[in-house]
């Protein structure tokens, strides 16, 4: 089990930061299957969820707030919840650029999370700077 920032969303950080390229906010969260170790190199989730694959549970756009861990506002969070619509198992997640394809910010997988029709499943990604 990781969660890595990304090669490619150490890039997006290093545009916000000097204004150089069109940077674009990583809003976009995700859920899937897989159970690959998420690592920095990765530009998907392994095996995510789609409207596809899983009817309704498609990217959406996650709340994005600036939280306090060590210093002020230190951390970028996002937080997305879904609903099952069917017996499914959740063990990857991550936030993207875009609402489809886009470029994968940070990627974690986890332990399983069985959910039966109707359990709702909110998902909070956050990236501390330290």
């Amino acid at each position: 089990m990781a969660t890595v920032l990304t090669t490619v969303g150490k890039g997006l950080v290093t545009s916000f930061l000097t204004g150089l390229g069109s940077p674009v906010v990583p809003q976009y969260v995700a859920i899937g299957s897989g159970s690959t170790g998420a690592v920095v190199a990765d530009t998907t989730l392994t095996t995510e969820y789609t409207t596809g694959t899983w009817t309704g549970y498609a990217r959406i756009a996650g709340t994005a707030t600036q939280t306090t861990v060590t210093v002020t506002n230190d951390t970028a969070q996002w937080v997305a919840t879904w609903t099952a619509g069917a017996a499914q198992t959740v063990a990857e997640a991550g936030n993207f650029t875009l609402s489809t394809v886009g470029l994968l910010f940070v990627h974690g997988n986890f332990t399983g999370i069985a959910l039966s029709s109707g359990d709702s499943l909110q998902v909070t990604i956050t990236c501390q700077f330290t």
